[in-house]
């Protein structure tokens, strides 16, 4: 169950990537037209440009060592074993990070948007300055330390992620990379931070559980920014996932009653997971992307393995942590819903 577990994450990773570089040459052209060129760029959308400016200070590799080197610094003089351990484990993360993206960097030798008008996906080794797009170093090595502060850290989980994804955008906003190669960086950052911030012996284990979180990030990224760019496929096609996917939500909906209930609470986390798969596939549907549908079918088999391979848990939450987290549950379904309605195409490119 390990291989087809691996096998259908990393499956969803690459139709993730397919679907992602349908959006690489027309956001490298919406930046460039809001860019000015004096004897620096500079974007013309102030928020743009305080993101761009701003993502590239927190990701730049200086500073993220002497984060680093300040957790571990505290920690000792505190003696606060799990801040230091934190410090040393976001310094392994960032180090194995930076190895992996500056071996593929050379050995893709992907150009840069301002080398690359075509769009084309160039695999060619290269040592040469600007033929080192893919993947973004600045990503991976925040999302590496993110990763494990997330690990260590719960309860800053979302705001340790959040910064690293403010550091991904930045990057494309600054017209050094393509969507593609900040979310390959992502990928690299996660899978080097799940690697470590475990015991080494469990590399195996930490590999297929980064592989399988950052497919799940990839394919959320992939989802929204389908909404938000692409109107509905019209025709059969379009029909079929739209109905497929509300009658996946409603169902899912459907099976999520017992949470709600507070009735076989123990004996129902396979249903819950099942609703909450079905809830997942089918906003994905309603993209009516065949790529995101792909994906989201692979990442749900590949979630569905994973749970039914772990021991049972019994919840540990209470009734108000169940309460939290279901209501963020319907908020989510929600604004997916509205996002569906109101939000499609609204990017401009």
């Amino acid at each position: 169950m390990g291989v087809t577990f691996l096998v259908c994450s990393c499956l969803s990773l690459v139709i993730t990537f397919l679907g992602l570089s349908q959006f690489d040459l027309s956001i490298v052209r919406y930046v460039r037209s809001v860019t000015i060129h004096l004897p620096w760029n500079q974007l013309t959308i102030p928020w743009m440009a305080f993101t761009s400016d701003a993502g590239d200070w927190i990701g730049e590799g200086t500073h993220l060592v002497g984060l680093s080197l300040v957790l571990v610094g505290a920690g000792w003089l505190f003696s606060w074993a799990v801040v230091r351990h934190a410090g040393i484990q976001t310094l392994l993360a960032h180090g194995l990070a930076a190895l992996l993206v500056n071996g593929l960097k050379h050995l893709i030798g992907r150009p840069r948007p301002k080398f690359a008008h075509s769009g084309d996906w160039q695999f060619d080794p290269s040592w040469t300055s600007g033929y080192d797009s893919f993947p973004s170093g600045h990503s991976a090595a925040s999302f590496a330390v993110a990763t494990v502060l997330a690990k260590r850290f719960p309860a800053v989980a979302p705001l340790c992620i959040g910064v690293a994804a403010f550091v991904m955008l930045s990057r494309v906003l600054r017209g050094s990379h393509f969507p593609t190669d900040v979310v390959g960086g992502a990928v690299v950052g996660v899978i080097s931070g799940a690697i470590g911030a475990a015991p080494l012996k469990a590399w195996r284990t930490s590999l297929r559980d980064g592989i399988g979180h950052s497919a799940v990030g990839a394919l959320a990224l992939l989802t929204l920014l389908w909404f938000l760019a692409r109107t509905p496929e019209q025709g059969p096609v379009g029909l079929l996932l739209t109905g497929l996917g509300f009658v996946a939500i409603v169902t899912g909906l459907w099976l999520r009653r017992t949470e709600w209930m507070g009735t076989e609470r123990s004996a129902s986390r396979r249903r819950a997971l099942m609703s909450l798969l079905l809830l997942c596939y089918g906003l994905a549907s309603l993209t009516t992307s065949l790529y995101v549908v792909a994906a989201a079918g692979l990442a749900g088999v590949a979630s569905w393995l994973n749970a039914v391979n772990s021991p049972e848990e019994e919840p540990s939450d209470g009734r108000g942590g169940m309460v939290i987290r279901e209501s963020a549950l319907l908020v989510g379904v929600a604004l997916g819903l509205l996002t569906h309605y109101a939000g499609r195409g609204i990017l401009p490119f």
